[in-house]
Parts: C-alpha cells; structure tokens; sequence
C-alpha cells in the first residue's frame, strides 16, 4: 500500500451518508408514531447533520449533481429492468 493512497470513494461514502438519511427518517416516523420526543430530536439532529454533508457534498463537487442524476437514473432503470423481468419470469 502507497502512503497517501484514498480507499474511499467521496462518491461512495456520499451516497452511504444519502442511504442513512433515508433510515434516519424512517426511524423518525416510528418515533413519531410511537410518541417518543426524545429519540424524535436525536433523529431530527442526525438528519440536519446528514443532509449538511449531502449539501456540502453536491456544493464542493463540481461533478458532483451530474454523478448523482446518472447514478439516480442508472439504479431506477435496474429497478424497472428487474422488476419487469420478475413480472414475466412468474407468467
């Protein structure tokens, strides 16, 4: 291994920080449904915190809206591909 070498991609860490807001709000309807104001406020700061860094992310990077829309729109078509072969392969 190289000294200096990066492992992480930002593109990855980015969207593994987008996946934990998804949770984090998930999270957040159950406390919300369960009447937990507590753990309502630990979500509610986690989620500022993650959507600061999405926000930061998509700012710094040049590139940055155009990766996420072709990530975004490439993950939708392997849905749609998926779920269209799994509609046929059961008929």
């Amino acid at each position: 291994m190289a000294e200096g070498e990066n492992y992480a991609n930002p593109l990855t860490c980015f969207f593994h920080v987008l996946f934990k807001a998804v949770v984090w709000v998930a999270l957040g309807i159950v406390a919300l449904i369960k009447l937990n104001i507590d753990y309502l406020l630990v979500v509610g700061v986690c989620l500022a915190l993650g959507i600061a860094n999405i926000v930061g992310f998509t700012k710094c990077r040049k590139d940055a809206k155009k990766q996420v829309q072709n990530f975004a729109s490439r993950t939708i078509a392997s849905h749609v591909q998926s779920t269209i072969q799994s509609a046929f392969s059961v008929v």
